[in-house]
């Protein structure tokens, strides 16, 4: 995003459109990852799925945050492209109504064991640090994170909570950053319980 012109340069420079550009990188990093891996095919190796629903604390709608929803769609405007946040708006007096009675958000997660390596689900856009959070601490020698799994939306970090923007406000966030170490305690927990299997 911060680096659009010098891109730009280096694809005229290549006589390359964008997308050619993005062939050019895939197929250099898998021809230099498998002059690598070519030397250590296995054929024998151990795979273990495990699915787990667990239940997150969802992001509390605070009374002043309820209020400043219903001011917005109580001056309603006419112009269509406000419609999307109307819709945002609506959806927090209604989960501010809902936390009373459920606050937890229902997910899936999976974990996956493929040898020596291990693969997750989850159905957010998580902030990079819980991402680093289960890298850290996964037993495996490689983890890989698959997010939007699902309509979770952002979860942010308490950080970028105090911080505020598009993907840390309450609009955004139907689990908040405790929901999000709890994604990170669990899917580490399920990763980890996989490695008491030999490989």
């Amino acid at each position: 995003m911060y680096r659009q012109r010098a891109e730009e340069r280096m694809r005229q420079l290549r006589g390359l459109n964008q997308k050619q550009e993005i062939a050019r990188r895939i197929c250099l990093a898998v021809d230099e990852a498998y002059e690598i891996a070519k030397n250590d095919i296995r054929t024998d190796i151990l795979l273990i799925h495990r699915m787990e629903q667990i239940k997150l604390p969802v992001r509390m709608v605070t009374d002043e945050e309820f209020a400043q929803a219903r001011t917005q769609i109580e001056t309603p405007s006419t112009d269509p492209s406000n419609r999307r946040k109307m819709v945002w708006h609506k959806d927090v007096i209604a989960r501010h109504q809902r936390q009373k009675t459920n606050p937890y958000f229902d997910a899936e997660l999976h974990v996956i064991r493929l040898g020596d390596v291990a693969i997750c689900t989850n159905p957010f856009e998580l902030f990079t640090d819980f991402g680093i959070r289960i890298k850290a601490r996964s037993k495996a020698l490689q983890t890989f994170i698959i997010q939007l799994t699902g309509s979770g939306g952002y979860v942010p970090t308490e950080k970028a909570v105090r911080a505020g923007g598009y993907s840390a406000v309450v609009e955004s966030n139907v689990v908040g950053h405790e929901g999000g170490q709890v994604i990170v305690d669990k899917t580490v927990e399920y990763i980890n319980s996989l490695w008491t299997e030999s490989p």
